[in-house]
């Protein structure tokens, strides 16, 4: 109780002290202008704290891509976006169709700026310089951001290297491939909707054979594929339960066409192809035609991203108002209903150790793409400058589309530099064929199959990758278009293997078990 008291004196002595100084600083403040300002003998001087300084914006020097149109330094929506977080940006922006030649170039060189776009992080180049230290690991550091610290730890964990996280993902939806089938003709035939492959299969048949669009005329295809076997290697494969690209199996990190679902989803192919109730042209066509194929109405059903199915949908009720579309998840098979996961990222951010000079300078960056990754931040990214570019009706922004298109291009280039989801931004008002799209995607995140090689390194799959996955993809074609039959199919394993392909399952394998220890 007594040290309690005198304390209590210590503190009352103090504030009787302060008091009297303060009382003293209010009196000298009182003085008029004429007065003396030195003080008189013996007499206590104020004490005065100085104004708080405001901190020196932060410079960043970023090397990004852009699709359009660059904007300007004085952008609106780019000098909002430096009052926000505080920064100076130096944006040297970079058509999406150079950036690869300008990515190399710069990396050869020694003068990287703070912050540079990495939109092939598995490429050889990029994956030297990593392992050569030109780069930050950042991973240790997220923790430590409200925001960062909620990235999906399965997307960071797929863009990293050795096991430690190098790269800022640029998050995206995990999971975006859904079923899109003609629903008026599914309705004219008197079929369900396909829930299960063999309804798929079903529904393909009927929509070749049945006249669907009833128009006397044998010009329609139940399903189409493209050369680039999309559909087949993330999505119909999936759901007969072949892991997706690469999987563990035996302890093994397997590539999925070594598995026997991936032998079955190839034959179920092989079958629709033989029957012409698939597209007999798909080793030629690209996505831009195939989606074509749908909005003339001369495809009934398809497996592709969110965004390609919104399109088509649109494209064709402006050709042919009384179309319509439905839509479901994926297809059920023998392990019931699975999805491929699209990654969860597109490309994503580096930072150079050798412009970066200080741990504290790198927590300023990282502190940048915390502080966009708000709401605030993100909805400054994706929709601009309320009341300018965009007005807020209850929860939805609403864009104004009278802005000129210089604008809007210049303006989504800056979405460029987000990491968060674009959920995170104020939501726009979707058309209802968006909205139940979206919904599709975001139940199929939570069964998605991830590629468990996306954070592995095989030295071969670097050096000779593309060469191995051409003999792969041209056996495929071959059988399911009847020109190979099952021992062609394994005969062509076989010489991958040989080319190869059983070093990169080994260096993956021995990589997955070094890095899950």
């Amino acid at each position: 109780m007594k040290n309690k008291a005198g304390t209590t004196i210590g503190l009352i002595s103090v504030a009787a002290s302060l008091a009297a100084v303060s009382v003293l600083a209010g009196c000298g403040s009182e003085e008029k202008s004429g007065s003396s300002s030195s003080p008189a003998p013996g007499a206590s001087v104020p004490v005065q704290s100085a104004p708080a300084k405001k901190e020196e914006p932060t410079k960043i020097k970023i090397i990004t891509q852009m699709s359009n149109e660059a904007p300007n330094d004085d952008n609106p929506v780019k000098l909002e976006l430096e009052k926000l977080t505080n920064t100076k940006l130096d944006i040297t922006w970079v058509p999406s169709t150079a950036y690869n030649d300008k990515f190399n170039a710069t990396l050869a060189s020694s003068e990287l700026p703070h912050v540079l776009l990495v939109s092939s992080n598995r490429s050889a180049n990029v994956v030297n310089a990593v392992r050569a230290g030109a780069f930050w690991e950042i991973g240790p550091y997220l923790k430590q951001f409200s925001n960062l610290s909620k990235l999906n730890p399965e997307v960071l964990n797929g863009a990293g290297y050795d096991g430690k996280i190098y790269l800022l993902p640029r998050s995206r939806d995990a999971a975006r491939h859904v079923v899109a089938y003609r629903k008026d003709w599914l309705n004219n035939l008197g079929l369900s909707e396909p829930k299960t492959l063999d309804d798929f299969y079903k529904v393909a048949k009927a929509f070749t054979e049945n006249d669907p669009d009833k128009n006397g005329k044998n010009d329609t295809v139940g399903y189409v594929e493209t050369s680039s076997l999309d559909s087949l290697t993330r999505d119909v494969s999936i759901y007969f339960g072949a892991p997706f690209t690469y999987g563990l199996v035996n302890n093994q990190v397997t590539p999925n066409f070594l598995t026997p679902a991936y032998l079955e989803a190839l034959q179920f192919y092989r079958k629709m192809y033989a029957e012409k109730i698939m597209n007999q042209d798909f080793a030629l066509i690209n996505v831009m035609q195939m989606k074509d194929m749908l909005v003339k109405g001369k495809a009934g059903m398809a497996i592709t991203v969110d965004s390609d199915l919104s399109a088509v949908y649109k494209d064709t009720k402006k050709i042919d108002p009384s179309a319509d579309f439905g839509f479901v998840q994926g297809l059920t098979g023998p392990k019931g209903l699975l999805a491929s996961s699209t990654g969860g990222f597109l490309g994503g951010y580096m930072f150079s150790k050798g412009t970066i000079k200080t741990e504290a300078e790198l927590l300023k960056i990282l502190a940048f793409f915390d502080k966009i990754s708000t709401p605030e931040g993100m909805t400054l990214l994706y929709r601009g400058v309320k009341d300018a570019d965009y007005a807020v009706e209850g929860q939805y922004a609403i864009p104004d589309e009278s802005r000129p298109d210089t604008v809007k291009r210049a303006n989504s280039a800056l979405n460029q530099l987000a990491v968060a989801h674009v959920s995170v931004a104020m939501p726009l008002k979707q058309a209802d064929v968006d909205a139940t799209i979206a919904g599709l995607v975001a139940q199929n995140e939570k069964i998605a199959i991830y590629n468990i090689s996306r954070a592995l390194i095989s030295k071969t799959q670097t050096e000779k990758g593309p060469e191995l996955e051409k003999m792969i993809k041209d056996a495929q074609v071959k059988y399911i278009m009847a020109q190979l039959d099952e021992a062609g199919l394994k005969k062509a394993i076989e010489d991958w293997r040989k080319a190869g392909g059983d070093k990169v399952i080994a260096e993956l394998t021995e990589e997955y078990h070094k890095t899950a220890k």
